[in-house]
């Protein structure tokens, strides 16, 4: 055993920011969650920089590097864990295709880590596993290929960022004796073999049809499908991080430099597992919906997405997976879902995630757990074996990092698992992101090529210095209007009037007023002012009663229809161009049919039953609103707003 000893000293302000920057040009590795969700996610991250040590996979060779004096000390006790001979700056061991069993890799990693007491959670390997990182569960079944599979390192120093502060954790070995002459090891460099998109418009959706094809003859339940994008790249690496971080938080980010001039960075939505010494949990993510242009259309995007069959039926198939994996190294009985299709808004998108978590399994340490979970559904599809095998055949080139893992095992055996999801690789002036979708037999392969570049579209538009959600697009309104408003004791006058002045209604006292506006107001006599001469917009109640002193027909509702959204269509002619659809929301007891319009009156809003929701008169400068323009139910596009900026430009 390897004797630790663990100090705590208190980190310097900009100490992530710091060791992040680094990592643009120095081994090592950061994994954090930015944002917050009672019981499921928490603010908190782990880096490391300068590790002591680092071991890579590449087809069937692993070599442990050192890059540190106490790295070099510690190769000594790595060397009977497998036939290691030296090589420049450290030991490589070669596998061959062998017995049943987990791969010899895993085999040494967990001899590794059983290495050190006491055992800590910050004490451990930080790294990335290759999306088929799935293979280390059996011997023999990993490709000779030359391709990286794994890349960890081993830190003497740890910076720990919670709720309570950041702390450096440091680490020291007392018992090692060092080794005169060494010198630090290199990492070869890693090339960009392609530098333009893996397919044409149009190659995703074949490929997704290829797909599709499989899940109607029933040979799969579900599939995902990826491509990958590539752009030249100016930003540093970091910086395009810290702009990821602030403005498009994810409970799965992560920064490392793999060595050679690598980079892989993202945002993940996927927590593929995290464990501790009692619990196993993760949160399967699937679903997708773009974000709405403003709350109101986020909501509806929101309801959109929970009311989907084919995204209800995406993550349960997803979430059972999980569940099944999770009954490999929990405790019989004990997996539970602990929510259910919880919808999160990020930047650009919206996810439905569930949570799930079973108890630990005596005997289960950090690598079982990482396996049993690797390669979810979410990233491949089911059944898991089929799936996988569909994506070798109809994907243009090997996945690489994407949707493998960057993990931390500690050595005390917790873990934290993140998938590889939204994450730039970026090698020289070379950003390469990869994308896909999960696939069901009634996905639509246009739209499912769309979603692959809107989560593309996130991760470039931080890489070229822009926010990565597109501008919300404000309505400004720059012609102003003089009004006078009389709100007759409405309840919500003080929020009508707020909504008048959004829409360029300035408010002044009567004898300066161009127009004058009639709130909804139940002691507003709209009969007193069919002689005013100004410009008269009505509102709610006043403009009901304007109408019906004008001898329109007004009609009770069965019940009354307070806060409610309904859709209407411009008639065109006056306020609008013809053809325009907005929703607006009313407040109303009684409404008037476009067939009980007095007769010197045009409907310019209608709904589909045809009631009125403006209306203006052909003879006096006069428009009347039957809806709320201020409600929150009109806030969708602005809708209550341009119709109140409408409706005065029309009148003036």
């Amino acid at each position: 055993m390897i004797r630790v000893v663990r100090s705590v000293v208190r980190a310097e302000q900009d100490a992530s920011a710091r060791l992040l920057e680094a990592l643009d040009a120095r081994h090592g590795a950061w994994l954090g969650c930015d944002v917050e969700a009672e019981s499921l996610y928490r603010r908190e991250s782990m880096g490391c920089v300068d590790p002591a040590l680092g071991l890579f996979l590449d087809g069937g060779d692993l070599r442990i590097l050192a890059f540190t004096a106490t790295g070099h000390a510690l190769l000594e006790h790595l060397r009977p864990l497998a036939r290691f001979k030296d090589c420049p700056g450290g030991l490589v061991a070669r596998f061959e295709a062998g017995d049943a069993g987990p791969h010899p890799a895993i085999e040494v990693l967990r001899g590794f880590l059983g290495l050190f007491s006491p055992a800590y959670p910050e004490l451990g390997l930080f790294g990335a596993f290759s999306f088929d990182y799935y293979r280390l569960a059996e011997r023999g079944a990993l490709p000779d290929d030359g391709r990286r599979r794994m890349a960890l390192y081993f830190p003497e120093r740890v910076l720990v960022a919670k709720a309570q502060g950041t702390e450096w954790v440091e680490f020291r070995f007392p018992d090692l004796k060092a080794i005169a002459g060494f010198v630090p090891a290199t990492v070869e460099p890693v090339l960009c073999a392609v530098e333009s998109d893996d397919l044409a418009p149009g190659g995703h959706a074949n490929a997704v049809l290829r797909g599709v094809e499989r899940l109607r003859r029933g040979e799969l339940f579900s599939l995902v499908l990826s491509q990958a994008f590539r752009r030249r790249f100016a930003t540093r690496p970091s910086t395009a991080f810290a702009a990821l971080r602030a403005l498009n938080p994810y409970p799965a980010m992560f920064f490392l430099n793999l060595g050679g001039g690598e980079r892989l960075f993202g945002a993940s939505p996927d927590l593929q597992v995290r464990a501790d010494a009692e619990w196993v949990e993760s949160a399967p993510v699937c679903g997708t919906y773009r974000r709405g242009a403003d709350p109101v259309a986020d909501a509806d995007q929101a309801l959109a997405l929970l009311n989907s069959d084919k995204e209800d039926a995406s993550l349960a198939a997803c979430a059972d997976s999980d569940r099944n994996d999770k009954a490999t190294v929990c405790e019989r009985g004990s997996v539970e879902l602990l929510s259910r299709r919880r919808v999160h808004f990020f930047s650009t998108i919206i996810h439905t995630i569930d949570h799930i978590r079973g108890r630990r399994r005596v005997g289960t340490d950090g690598l079982d757990i990482l396996l049993a979970h690797a390669a979810p559904a979410t990233v491949t599809g089911l059944p898991k074996p089929a799936a996988v095998a569909a994506i070798a055949e109809i994907e243009s080139c090997p996945r690489g990092w994407y949707a493998g893992a960057v993990a931390r095992l500690g050595t005390d055996g917790s873990l934290e698992a993140f998938t590889v999801l939204r994450a730039a690789r970026v090698i020289g002036d070379i950003a390469e992101v990869r994308t896909g979708g999960n696939l069901l037999v009634d996905s639509d392969p246009g739209k499912e090529e769309e979603e692959t570049r809107l989560k593309a579209e996130t991760l470039f538009r931080v890489l070229s210095g822009v926010s990565p959600r597109p501008p919300a697009g404000a309505v400004v309104f720059e012609r102003r209007f003089k009004v006078s408003f009389i709100d007759g004791g409405d309840p919500m006058g003080a929020l009508l009037a707020e909504c008048l002045a959004s829409a360029g209604a300035e408010i002044v006292a009567d004898h300066a007023a161009e127009l004058v506006i009639l709130g909804d107001g139940l002691t507003v006599a709209p009969d007193r002012w069919l002689g005013e001469k100004r410009p008269l917009l009505a509102i709610g109640s006043s403009a009901l009663g304007l109408l019906a002193a004008q001898g329109a027909q007004a009609s009770l509702l069965a019940e009354p229809r307070f806060a409610r959204r309904v859709k209407g269509k411009v008639q065109g002619g006056g306020l609008f161009p013809k053809g325009d659809l907005m929703e607006l929301g009313i407040y109303a007891r009684q409404i008037v049919e476009f067939k009980n319009l007095p007769a010197l009156w045009r409907a310019d809003v209608e709904t589909p039953e045809g009631w009125v929701l403006a209306a203006r008169s052909v003879l006096r400068p006069q428009v009347a609103l039957l809806c709320r323009p201020d409600s929150i139910q009109s806030l969708k596009h602005a809708a209550g707003r341009r119709l109140v900026h409408a409706s005065l430009k029309w009148l003036v």
